[in-house]
C-alpha cells in the first residue's frame, strides 16, 4: 500500500493501492480505513475507484443523487428496475411507497412478539446446548437465520422454503467477495450470485401469480395488488422485493453477529445492559456505528464538471463511500475508536443516508433489540470460544460466532 499525491488530466489528489479484500484488512480493516482518512477526503484507489472516509463528503454525496446516483455496481447487482438503484426522486418514492405500512413503527411494534418466539425457539436449542457443556456457533443457530424468517413471513413464504431463502440471500451476498473491479463475466462469486438470483425470480414469480389470486398484508401482495404494480414488468416486481428480501436478511444477520460478539468479548457492557435494559438500545446503536455491517457505499459521478473537494471528476468514475471509516471520523464522533455503550446518541452512517436511507431501518433495529434482549434473559453469561472470522469486506459481518458459558 502507497500513498502518492500526483497530477493527472490536469487533477491533483492523493492515491493509494488498496486490496480491502485480503483476509488481514477482512479480519481487520481499521487501520487500512484511517490511512485512506489520513491521506485526504478524496482519494484515489489504483484498482480503479475514488474513496473518501469522511463523515460530511460522505452525507454531501449521498444527498445529491442527480449528480451522483447509482450507476455502475449497485444497478448491476440490484437492477435497474429496484427502487434502490432508482434516483428519481418520484420514481422512486412511488415504489418504496408501496410498503411503507408494512415497515412504519406501528407495524413493526406489531411484529416484535413474532420476533421474540421466533428467537425463543431457536434459542431453545442454543441454551441446551451450552448447559450441556457445548460450545454453539451462534451465526448458523440464531443470527443467520432468524432474519431470514422475519422477511419471508412479512412475505407471506411458508417455514419450509426459508433455508432456500437464506441460501439464495447468502450467494447474493458474496458478490463481490472477489474485490472491485468485478469481472462480470468470469468471476465465480459473481456468477453464483447470478445464479442464485435467477433461481429467486422463478419463485417469485409463482409467487405473483398465487398473490394476484389469494391477496393478504404481506409484501408480495401489497406490491401485486398495488396500483403501480399492475403497471410494473415481472421483471421489475422481481428486483424490488428481490430488494427488500436481501437488505432485511443480510445486514441484519451480520449487525446481530457483531453485537453478539462484542458483547461476548465485553463481559462488563454486558452485565450493565442485563442489569439496566435502558442500556440496549444505545449499545447496538454504537456497535452498528463502531463495527457496522455495510463498509461501502458506491455512487458513480454523472456529469461533467462535478468537483469534490477541489478535484474535477469524470462521468462515470465510481466513487466509494467508506461508512465504517465515516462512522469512526474524529471530525464527527469524540474517541471514535473507543466502543461506548453509554456514547451520547449521534446519527450515523451504517442505514445510509438521503434519499436511499434504508426502508428497513425501524425492523432491523426491533430485530436487533429483541434478539439480543433474548439471550440475555436466558444466556445472560456466555463468552467466545473461538476465533470469529469474516466473510467479505462490502457486506462485513461475522460468517462463524462460537460461544460457551462463562
Amino acid at each position: 500500500m502507497t500513498a502518492t499525491t500526483e497530477q493527472s488530466d490536469a487533477r491533483a489528489y492523493p492515491r493509494l493501492d488498496i486490496d480491502f479484500n485480503t483476509p488481514e484488512v477482512i479480519a481487520d480493516p481499521w487501520a487500512v480505513l484511517e490511512t485512506v482518512r489520513a491521506a485526504g477526503t478524496l482519494v484515489w484507489n489504483e484498482r480503479g475507484y475514488w474513496m473518501t472516509a469522511d463523515d460530511r463528503v460522505s452525507r454531501q454525496l449521498l444527498s445529491r443523487p442527480e449528480y451522483f446516483g447509482q450507476d455502475g455496481v449497485m444497478v448491476e447487482f440490484f437492477g435497474a428496475d429496484a427502487f434502490i438503484s432508482i434516483d428519481e426522486k418520484r420514481a422512486h418514492n412511488e415504489l418504496r411507497d408501496v410498503w411503507v405500512g408494512n415497515f412504519s413503527r406501528r407495524a413493526i411494534a406489531a411484529l416484535a412478539r413474532f420476533v421474540r418466539t421466533v428467537a425463543d425457539d431457536m434459542l431453545d436449542t442454543v441454551e441446551a446446548e451450552l448447559k450441556a457443556g457445548n460450545r454453539v456457533e451462534i451465526m448458523a443457530a440464531l443470527c443467520r437465520p432468524l432474519p431470514a424468517f422475519v422477511i419471508a413471513h412479512m412475505m407471506g413464504v411458508s417455514d419450509d422454503n426459508i433455508p432456500l431463502v437464506i441460501e439464495w440471500s447468502d450467494r447474493m451476498s458474496e458478490a463481490a467477495t472477489s474485490g472491485f473491479p468485478i469481472d462480470y463475466d468470469n468471476d465465480p462469486y459473481w456468477l453464483a450470485s447470478e445464479r442464485a438470483k435467477r433461481d429467486l425470480a422463478a419463485f417469485l414469480i409463482e409467487q405473483f401469480a398465487y398473490r394476484r389470486s389469494n391477496p393478504g398484508d404481506d409484501i408480495i401482495s401489497r406490491l401485486v395488488n398495488s396500483e403501480i404494480g399492475e403497471r410494473l414488468t415481472e421483471k421489475a416486481m422481481v428486483a424490488n422485493v428481490r430488494q427488500l428480501l436481501f437488505a432485511g436478511n443480510e445486514t441484519t444477520a451480520k449487525w446481530l453477529g457483531h453485537i453478539l460478539h462484542i458483547l461476548g468479548e465485553r463481559p462488563e457492557d454486558r452485565r450493565a445492559i442485563v442489569a439496566d435494559r435502558a442500556l440496549l438500545p444505545g449499545a447496538i446503536e454504537e456497535v452498528m456505528r463502531w463495527q457496522g455491517a455495510t463498509q461501502v457505499i458506491i455512487r458513480a459521478v454523472r456529469q461533467e464538471g462535478l468537483v469534490v473537494e477541489g478535484v474535477e471528476l469524470k462521468p462515470g468514475e465510481q466513487i466509494f463511500m467508506l461508512n465504517g471509516a465515516a462512522n469512526r471520523d474524529p471530525a464527527r464522533f469524540d474517541n471514535p475508536d473507543v466502543f461506548d455503550i453509554r456514547r451520547e446518541p449521534k446519527p450515523h452512517l451504517g442505514f445510509g443516508f438521503g434519499l436511499h436511507t434504508c426502508l428497513g431501518a425501524i425492523l432491523a433495529r426491533m430485530e436487533a433489540q429483541v434478539v439480543t434482549s433474548a439471550v440475555l434473559d436466558r444466556i445472560p453469561d456466555f463468552r467466545i470460544a473461538g476465533p470469529v472470522k469474516y466473510g467479505d469486506f462490502s457486506l462485513r459481518g461475522p460468517t462463524a460466532v462460537w460461544l460457551e458459558r462463562a
